[in-house]
C-alpha cells in the first residue's frame, strides 16, 4: 500500500515531527521500520493549516494518510495523541459541516500502542474524539498529535516518540474496528480499550453529542471507520435518556454493543465467532452475560441446559468445582443472569455438545452423591434430603433454644424428663426426583 506522511510547515510539531522520522530513517535505514515493510512512503508538507488543507497537498494514489502535527488544548496537559479527521456539528475547524473523514482503526490502534511504548516520563497517551478537519481526503486519514502546548511540540522527547510510534506502526491483523459514544475530549475508556484489547476504535464521539445523534450520523461514523462491525457505549459517561437513544439508533442500524468486559473475554476468538456465540444467547434471553473457557471453536453453536433443581443442588453452595471443570475442557461458555446469576445454560460448539453434555451431568451427579442422599436409576436421580423438623420436636416436648441447635446438628440431647432424643427422631426427609436426559450415559 502507499502510505503518504502529511504535515505542515507552520506547524512546528508536525515539523518536528516530520524531521525526527526523517533523522531515524537517515540514521537506522527504512529497513529498521515497519513502517516500510511491504509498503511504499512519500511525504508532502503543505504551507497552510492542516485544518484547511485539500487533496492537491496529497500524493494522489495514497491508500492511508498519516498527518503529523501539533495538539491544542484550553486545559493543556504533555500528550501523544492519535484521532480521526471529522465534524460531528460545523466545521468550525476545518472540513465539512456534519461530515467525517475516511479513517483506518486499525492503524489508529497501532499508533496508540506505540505511544504507550515510547511515551516519555510526565506524558499521557490518548486517542482524542473525532473533532475537526479535513474530512474530505479520498483515503483513510488520522492525526498523530503532540500536546498542548509549545513546550511540548519543540520537546525532542516527545517528537522523537511520536515518530517512532508512526514508523514502528504495524496493524494487528486480529484487530476489531468498532466505533465509540461517550466520554470527554481524551476518551478515557476508549483509550483503555485500544490498548489492553483488539478492539480498534474508529470514529468516537464526545458525551455532549450523543443525546442528539441522528441514525445518519451514526452510519457514517461505521462506514467511515472502516466497516466498524459493532459499537462501545461508554455508559458510566451518559444518562439514561443518553444511553436509550443510542442503544436505539443501534438496534435500528442492526450494529451490535460490545463492552469493554467482552473484548477483553474474546481472548483469541474471532470477533464473527464471538458474534455468532452472543446471537446464541440473545435467543435463550435477552442481556445475558458469557464468560468464555479456553479456546473457543468457530463451529456453530449449541445449547447445554441443565434443569435448575439439578444444577441447583449440583453447585448451589459452591460453584468453584464447575469453574474448575469448564476452564479444563475449554471451548465453552457459562452464562449469567440478572444480578449476575449464574445460570444452568452453557453455550458451546455443536460437534462436542454431546460429549461436554454428559461430562457436565456427570460432574453434576458427582457433586451431589458427594455431599447429598441420592440414587440414580437410569435418567432419573432422585435426591433425599434430611432437615430438622421444629415443628414436629415441639410435638415431642423439646423446647427451642440450645437442644434445637444440637438436634440440627446432628447431636442426642436428654430432656428433663429423662427422655433421649435423637436427631433422626426429628428429621423431616424429603425426596425429590428429577429427570435428566442423557443421565443413563
Amino acid at each position: 500500500m502507499i502510505i503518504d506522511i502529511l504535515n505542515s510547515d507552520i506547524d512546528p510539531a508536525g515539523r518536528n515531527i516530520r524531521r525526527a522520522i526523517d533523522k531515524l530513517i537517515e540514521e537506522q535505514g527504512k529497513d529498521a521500520f515497519p513502517l516500510f515493510d511491504g509498503n511504499e512512503v512519500t511525504f508532502h508538507t503543505t504551507s497552510d493549516r492542516i485544518v484547511k488543507a485539500d487533496c492537491s497537498v496529497l500524493n494522489p494514489d495514497a491508500d492511508l494518510i498519516i498527518v503529523v502535527s501539533r495538539h491544542s488544548s484550553v486545559n493543556p496537559v504533555p500528550v501523544l495523541t492519535v484521532h480521526p479527521p471529522g465534524n460531528f456539528g460545523e466545521g468550525l475547524l476545518g472540513g465539512n459541516d456534519f461530515e467525517l473523514g475516511l479513517t483506518s482503526p486499525e492503524w489508529m490502534k497501532a499508533v496508540l500502542c506505540n505511544h504507550a511504548k515510547f511515551v516519555p516520563e510526565g506524558y499521557r497517551v490518548s486517542y482524542e474524539i473525532t473533532h475537526h478537519g479535513p474530512t474530505d481526503f479520498p483515503a483513510p486519514t488520522f492525526f498523530v498529535e503532540v500536546g498542548s502546548t509549545e513546550t511540548e511540540w519543540n520537546d525532542e522527547k516527545a517528537y522523537t516518540a511520536a515518530a517512532k510510534s508512526v514508523l514502528y506502526a504495524r496493524p494487528a491483523a486480529d484487530a476489531i474496528p468498532i466505533i465509540g459514544f461517550g466520554g470527554t475530549h481524551y476518551a478515557v475508556r476508549q483509550s483503555v480499550i485500544g490498548q489492553e484489547t483488539r478492539g480498534a476504535l474508529g470514529h468516537m464521539m464526545h458525551t455532549r453529542d450523543v443525546g442528539a445523534v441522528k441514525a445518519e450520523m451514526v452510519s457514517q461514523m461505521i462506514e467511515k471507520s472502516g466497516g466498524a462491525v459493532a459499537a462501545h457505549v461508554d455508559r458510566k459517561a451518559l444518562s439514561k435518556p443518553e444511553i436509550a437513544h443510542i442503544t436505539g439508533i443501534l438496534d435500528e442500524l442492526g450494529i451490535p454493543e460490545i463492552t469493554e468486559g467482552d473484548l477483553i473475554k474474546l481472548n483469541q476468538m474471532s470477533y464473527e465467532t464471538w458474534r455468532k456465540y452472543s446471537d446464541a444467547a440473545d435467543k435463550i434471553e435477552k442481556g445475558l452475560r458469557l464468560f468464555p473457557h479456553g479456546e473457543i471453536p468457530d463451529g456453530e453453536p449449541a445449547v447445554i441446559s441443565l434443569p435448575e433443581d439439578f444444577f441447583s443442588a449440583a453447585f448451589g453452595r459452591d460453584d468453584s468445582a464447575l469453574m474448575d471443570f469448564l476452564d479444563k475442557i475449554g471451548g465453552i461458555f457459562h452464562m449469567t443472569g440478572a444480578g449476575g446469576k449464574l445460570l444452568p445454560v452453557f453455550l458451546t460448539d455443536a460437534e462436542n455438545h454431546r460429549s461436554v453434555s454428559v461430562e457436565l451431568i456427570a460432574l453434576s451427579v458427582q457433586q451431589i452423591t458427594r455431599t447429598q442422599d441420592c440414587v440414580v436409576d437410569e435418567d432419573i436421580i432422585t435426591i433425599s434430603r434430611r432437615q430438622f423438623d421444629a415443628k414436629l420436636a415441639r410435638t415431642l416436648g423439646i423446647p427451642s433454644g440450645p437442644l434445637f441447635g444440637k438436634l440440627s446438628r446432628g447431636e442426642a440431647v436428654t430432656l428433663p424428663d429423662g427422655r433421649t432424643i435423637t436427631p433422626d427422631a426429628v428429621t423431616m426427609v424429603t425426596k425429590t426426583s428429577i429427570r435428566i436426559p442423557g443421565l443413563e450415559n
